[in-house]
């Protein structure tokens, strides 16, 4: 039997334990009991904080190269010409 060679990032598990417990915490405060949305708190952040470090590793991994500035030709094109007005 050969073993798995491929290696597997860890806050990619991570990432999918802290997506499974938020939905069992969003759950069981919506079917038992709301006091389980206090447990939402913690493991809400914990979530995004995973699933952002996750997409960090994700695009390196691709080699992209994350740049928070908008492009130029991202922005809507407003024309500076005064509208026309009937008289």
């Amino acid at each position: 039997m050969r073993w798995n060679q491929q290696k597997i990032a860890a806050s990619r598990t991570v990432a999918a334990m802290a997506f499974l417990l938020n939905a069992i915490v969003l759950e069981q405060g919506l079917v038992s009991d709301p006091k389980w949305y206090n447990i939402a708190y913690i493991t809400f952040p914990l979530m995004l904080i995973y699933v952002i470090a996750f997409r960090k590793q994700l695009y390196k991994q691709q080699g992209v190269r994350i740049n928070n500035k908008k492009n130029v030709s991202d922005e809507p094109i407003i024309s500076t010409a005064s509208p026309v007005r009937d008289r």
